[in-house]
């Protein structure tokens, strides 16, 4: 192995961070920099130090080899350290998104804990080497373990930083592990100068003169890996110097470099060996003969270009262009080797992935004892690897070359002399080799690769079918991203075949079905499209369902109203008789709704379940009663829904966990609604038991955010705020941006109640687009803001809140409810009436979403009674906070009970009927006493604000919106020039000077103005 040069800063903190895992504290190192400048060896000498420490070192390389198996580098890893696999499992038998979704995160947890185990005794050493050809899911899996990396493990990938900004998943990847706490990243540049010296000194076994080193770094700017193939040609001609810094060197060689250190002018020329010619200071340029070209000392830098020199002919001159030159150098070692070795070489690096020499045997033509022959010939030369008594590097090994090859650069070069033809050949007969192995079903994937990568000479036909083969292994072993590349090379291959309709649709449905699992919702959409119109054309009804049911159980904003549209149509294409997959899309259609309020909802879901239960198709059962429990998602339909969870309950009791699941979640949210808190709270409990048992992500992530609802509800802020952050923690990791809203969610309405800051770093999620549900949410974070003073935020972000008329009916309580609050503090009456109308019908109900509870906001007469003294109805006002009071204060929900308690106080005081000031005066001082004792700061707030006492002045019978418009009338400012300054219409404003007059008194404006310079000075 070369000798190390260098490096000591980085090897110093990779071994701080090795000495820091033994003792506890795991991490996860990126090493990044170009081709050659030595991110593998540094990692290898770093895998010695944790040996050295006692720590076990494993290691797993990808390649660039597009038949390579997916997560290749971390099965690697795990079978070096003799551990089970759990990334190989079988096809999720649920075709559903979130199921196959819940199925990947388990099997991520897993490797996760099989590294934990393995690093525990005394710590673990694991590289990932080239990173930057890693398959997507392999990435994915790094970023999962990152996010909670084990205590004694140290991880270390390299990747050459040349790759990022052509790989979206390569790039986002590094991006979310660059904001983890436990990754750090180290990129290397080049050599300096010195070290380039001992290097080339290394290298050639003497010692090279300081104008050389000086001379090579400037030209290969200290990378490694071209410092040493310039130092390999230099033990190959040893030089020829005559003074410090005078190397000539043979034509077709890297730079031919002269440096000051003339022979004294006059000299003879001096000759030191044959071919090898000194001359002195001052002489012109000489060739002594055929191929060397000799420059006198003092001359430029000078490259000879491949090929000998004619004698007589003038010194060639180029400019040097690394790697090119480099590569020249390569291509040179490479010219030195036997025409069959070449021929074996070139054939290897073509072939990728360590063919064996029965195979190279095979598709060169040669005898096996003749490729064993040559394959000593270049490893002697320095090509290719010896390893346990192979020719090829072991997989595990941080030792290993590029798949056999001493360096992937110099498998790079031999591959680029292959011509075309020549290459498409080679890969046709690997192909052919190994489709006759008894193995070839396993191996589907590089056989698809050579089929595909021989076209096309090759046969496209089995291209086609081979890269389909290849795309389901990958969808059963929930590599997505992969299968849905494999779909897409066979869409491609088949591009000038006669490929029936039906295959072709059934390749896009494939491709999309994957690319909605991997979160490539955008390609999946086009797949889709493509899909359908495939199967319309040709007439294949079965084929569209199953295309436009690949999106059951999916929440996307942008196929929705398409994909209800399709779901319609491939409805009334079917033979009009019950199916499984009939109801299936009828539910399709209802789901897809859930968004919009549609009369239909509810015929549309029962009709699907009936169909559904005279089929016994128990899919389509589980997928109908979904839809029903949607269509029934309004605050009316929660003691439907509690019947739909038994219901299902009962479909999952020979074993469905999926069914039980969200059996339990819908009994949990009708519970929630209902205001059975005690209920609703055994639901949770079955929950996490069952996420217990099964181990599964969503499960687990569903029992901590109906932990945290409940624990916010009775006011134990503290395990509320800590479930939160588990919960929001877990959605990422997951990332599932359908967990992550909602979590967002719960630490908003937390923060709003405790006056927290934990939401601070929570805002940069509303950069989201604007989907509904990130619309939504601007309405949480407002509130939190107006907790946290910050009105005027506050405002503009309620501002830009979606319009009322668009509230879906599953999220319409906490919608209008928090709205209304808003709403109320901006003076926005006429959508406080508005409001106050639409949320009178469920009075009796608790806050809280009918389909997926985040927080629970106490009983649905806390807001209508806000909304109602906002207007000035204020017998209205106060009849609804006391039942708020009361119906809070069975259900045990102190804090809504304190803000009930807070609002009476005002509604009481702004009514000042006899008596009111003295009970105000109760509820305000019972109000602040909760807020103080539940940590509840802005509420806190807001109490001591009140003025109870009877010798206090009168409340202010303006609200603050009014008094700031009677400041502008005071001013002689016009309706429209008030609208202008405040940006609001000039109706509003017309509006409130007509009920300041009212409040007041008054006739006229210049009333009002005389009343505010009074009101002013008092």
């Amino acid at each position: 192995m070369p000798t190390f040069v260098g490096r000591e800063r980085e090897t110093a903190r990779l071994a701080a961070r090795l000495r820091a895992a033994v003792a506890g504290a795991g991490s996860v190192v990126l090493v990044g920099g170009e081709p050659g400048v030595g991110k593998t060896r540094l990692a290898t000498q770093t895998a010695g130090v944790a040996r050295d420490l006692g720590m076990v070192v494993a290691a797993g390389r990808a390649t660039d080899d597009e038949g390579s198996p997916p997560y290749r580098p971390v099965s690697q890893v795990l079978r070096v350290l003799g551990l089970p696999d759990p990334l190989g499992g079988g096809a999720v038998a649920d075709g559903r998104a979130d199921v196959a979704a819940q199925e990947r995160f388990r099997r991520y947890e897993a490797v996760s804990e099989a590294l934990r185990a393995a690093a525990a005794p005394a710590g673990l050493f694991v590289l990932l080497d080239d990173l930057h050809w890693a398959d997507a899911g392999t990435l994915r899996l790094l970023v999962h373990v990152a996010r909670d990396v084990p205590g004694r493990l140290v991880l270390v990938a390299t990747y050459r930083t040349t790759e990022p900004a052509t790989d979206a998943v390569f790039g986002g990847s590094l991006a979310a592990l660059a904001v983890e706490p436990v990754v750090e990243r180290i990129v290397l540049t080049g050599l300096s100068e010195a070290e380039v010296g001992r290097q080339l000194d290394a290298v050639t076994g003497f010692a090279v003169p300081a104008g050389v080193a000086q001379a090579v770094h400037r030209r290969t700017h200290g990378n490694p890996f071209f410092v040493g193939e310039l130092g390999l040609l230099l033990t190959g001609s040893p030089p020829a110097v005559a003074e410090p810094g005078l190397l000539l060197l043979p034509a077709g060689s890297p730079p031919a470099v002269a440096e000051p250190g003339p022979l004294p002018a006059g000299s003879p020329p001096a000759v030191t060996e044959p071919g090898l010619l000194l001359l002195p200071a001052g002489s012109p340029p000489a060739v002594a003969e055929p191929g060397l070209l000799l420059l006198p000392a003092g001359s430029p830098p000078a490259v000879a270009e491949p090929g000998p020199l004619p004698a007589g002919s003038p010194p060639a001159v180029a400019e040097l262009r690394l790697p090119d030159g480099v590569r020249d150098a390569v291509r040179a070692r490479l010219a030195r080797l036997s025409a069959q070795c070449r021929r074996v070489v070139r054939a290897a690096a073509v072939l990728g992935a360590a063919p064996d020499a029965a195979v190279l045997a095979e598709v060169t033509g040669l005898e096996p004892a003749g490729v064993l022959s040559v394959l000593d010939e270049a490893a002697a030369a320095g090509i290719l690897t010896r390893d346990a008594g192979t020719w090829w590097g072991t997989a595990g090994s941080p030792e290993g070359g590029g798949d056999g090859f001493t360096h992937d650069l110099i498998r790079e070069a031999a591959a680029a002399e292959v011509p075309t033809a020549e290459r498409m050949l080679l890969h046709a007969r690997m192909a052919a080799g190994l489709c006759g192995r008894p193995d070839a079903d396993a191996r589907a994937a590089e056989i698809a690769h050579h089929l595909v990568a021989s076209l096309p000479l090759g046969a496209a036909a089995e291209a086609v079918a081979w890269s389909r083969r290849a795309g389901d292994r990958a969808a059963a072993l929930l590599a997505w991203e992969e299968a849905a590349a494999w779909y897409g090379r066979a869409l491609d291959a088949a591009a000038g075949l006669p490929l029936p309709a039906a295959e072709r649709a059934a390749l896009l449905t494939g491709r999309a079905a994957a690319q909605v699992r991997g979160y490539d919702m955008d390609g999946a959409r086009e797949s889709l499209t493509a899909a359908t119109g495939v199967a319309r054309d040709a007439g294949d009804p079965e084929a569209f369902a199953r295309a436009v049911l690949v999106m059951e159980g999916v929440s996307d904003f942008l196929w929705d109203p398409v994909g209800r549209s399709l779901a319609q149509e491939a409805v009334e294409a079917l033979p009009d008789a019950d199916s499984g997959l009939r109801a299936r899309l009828m539910a399709q259609v209802v789901v897809m709704d859930a968004w919009r309020q549609t009369a239909d909802a509810g015929p549309r879901s029962l009709a699907a379940v009936e169909m559904a239960e005279r089929t016994g198709d128990r899919r389509a059962l589980v997928e109908a009663l979904r839809a029903r429990q949607f269509a029934l998602s309004s605050p009316a339909g929660a003691e439907e829904r509690l019947s739909l969870g038994t219901r299902l309950l009962a479909i999952g009791a020979d074993g469905d966990d999926d069914a039980l699941l969200w059996g339990r979640l819908w009994r949990f949210d009708a519970y929630a609604q209902l205001g059975d808190l005690a209920a609703a709270s055994t639901e949770a409990e079955a929950v996490a038991a069952l996420a217990d048992r099964t181990r599964s992500t969503l499960a687990g992530w569903h029992a901590i955010r109906s932990r945290a609802a409940l624990t916010a509800a009775t006011g134990d802020f503290a395990e509320a705020l800590a479930l939160a952050g588990r919960s929001l923690a877990l959605a990422r990791r997951s990332g599932s941006e359908g967990s992550i809203q909602p979590s967002v969610g719960v630490l908003l309405g937390i923060c709003a109640l405790t006056g927290d800051r934990s939401a601070v770093a929570l805002e940069g999620a509303f950069g989201l687009p604007e989907t509904m549900a990130a619309g939504w949410l601007r309405g949480a974070l407002a509130l939190w803001k107006l907790a946290a003073g910050e009105r005027a935020e506050a405002e503009r972000l309620y501002r830009g809140v979606p319009p009322v008329e668009h509230i879906p009916p599953f999220v319409r309580l906490p919608a209008v409810s928090g709205m209304i609050e808003l709403a109320a503090e901006f003076d926005d009456l006429a959508a406080v009436a508005t409001l106050h109308d639409m949320l009178l019908a469920d009075a009796d109900r608790f806050v809280c979403g009918g389909a997926g509870v985040i927080m629970i906001g106490g009983p649905a007469r806390l807001p209508l009674g806000i909304g109602a003294a906002a207007l000035g109805r204020h017998d209205e006002a106060v009849a609804h906070l006391r039942a708020a009071i009361d119906l809070g204060g069975r259900a045990g929900m102190p804090p809504a009970v304190a803000t009930a308690r807070y609002h009476l106080a005002r509604a009481l005081l702004r009514r000042d009927d006899p008596g009111d000031r003295a009970a105000a005066a109760v509820h305000a001082t019972d109000a602040a006493a909760a807020a103080l004792r539940l940590g509840m700061r802005p509420l806190a707030a807001q109490v001591a604000g009140l003025e109870t006492g009877a010798a206090q002045r009168r409340p202010d019978p303006l609200t603050p919106r009014e008094r700031e418009i009677a400041g502008h009338v005071a001013r002689g400012l016009t309706n429209k020039a008030i609208a202008a300054e405040l940006y609001l219409s000039e109706r509003t404003v017309e509006t409130h000077v007509q009920r300041v007059l009212t409040k007041l008194g008054l006739a006229n404006r210049t009333q009002v103005a005389t009343w505010h310079l009074r009101s002013t000075d008092t």
